[in-house]
């Protein structure tokens, strides 16, 4: 049985990062998302795949947009990478008892990918077997930036954050995610 408590993170590549943002409008941050709000209904794919077991994932972003993710796991288990996200079916949003087409055998990731990205998994997943899933050491992808300041701002920066007893770091990233929002 998997221990979904072993899966720490994302990998992301060329081949994955933009795939889903251009085909069907799903950032990367929405997929990962998807991941981190309750409810996360998986299902696994283990007949299909004899190279690595394939994931089928209905979940939320923060913005309640409703996805459907198939994804596998690298690296021991321990990273989540995601094949292709797209905005979930009215089907799928719902468990559905019917008889279920075979999933076809995939030469390559990006034939998988075409296939879920224009495919309603209803027709060839019973998500009636799915079971809610909650990965608590998963973290978000994150990325390392070079930001320049003036050095008065930083200072009242920093000022601000030892008022509120937090990093300076994390005050600024509090401060962009809630100006994104």
């Amino acid at each position: 049985m998997l221990d979904w408590s072993l899966i720490v993170g994302f990998e992301w590549d060329a081949g994955n990062e933009r795939k889903s943002v251009v085909k069907r409008g799903v950032s990367q941050i929405e997929a990962e998302e998807a991941f981190f709000n309750a409810p996360l209904i998986v299902l696994a794919d283990a007949s299909h795949s004899a190279a690595e077991t394939r994931y089928h994932a209905l979940g939320r972003t923060n913005e309640a947009r409703r996805l459907h993710v198939t994804f596998t796991l690298r690296k021991s288990m321990t990273l989540t990478r995601v094949i292709s996200a797209r905005d979930m079916s009215v089907k799928e949003g719902s468990s559905m008892k019917k008889v279920r087409r075979p999933i076809p055998t995939f030469a390559d990731e990006a034939e998988e990918r075409a296939f879920w990205e224009r495919t309603d998994s209803t027709d060839h997943i019973d998500w009636s077997k799915g079971k809610p899933v909650r990965l608590p050491s998963l973290r978000p992808s994150t990325t390392a930036i070079s930001l320049r300041l003036p050095l008065h701002l930083l200072e009242a920066i920093k000022i601000a954050a030892n008022k509120r007893d937090v990093p300076y770091q994390s005050l600024i990233k509090m401060w962009l995610s809630e100006k994104v929002r």
